[in-house]
């Protein structure tokens, strides 16, 4: 039990972490572009554009493992919480995405 609550506590401030740098990168393009939009709130953008990202990662390596007849667990039980591999390593790769690939919005 505490391992999962201190396992969405990390997951919660990889998500802040992820945010932040975004926002860094984003505020630099506007200051050499400089040009205003009016925008929706920035924790939406935010948490739509790392969902968004894990979706499309979530496909491609489904689509990957099936083209190459890999067997992978459905599910996994890790500290008593049961989840999908596949669904957990697409999350990881979209918070981890802009410190190591900053340009990419």
């Amino acid at each position: 039990m505490l391992y999962g609550i201190l396992l969405i506590i990390a997951s919660i401030f990889l998500v802040l972490l992820s945010a932040w740098l975004r926002l860094c990168h984003r505020r630099k393009r506007l200051r050499l572009t400089s040009s205003l939009e009016p925008n929706e709130t920035f924790l939406s953008r935010e948490v739509r554009t790392v969902i968004a990202n894990a979706g499309g990662i979530y496909v491609s390596l489904t689509l990957a493992a099936a083209f190459l007849k890999l067997e992978i667990a459905e599910q996994l039980m890790f500290w008593g919480l049961s989840f999908d591999p596949i669904a957990v390593l697409s999350l990881i790769l979209a918070l981890l995405q802009p410190i190591f690939l900053p340009d990419n919005s």
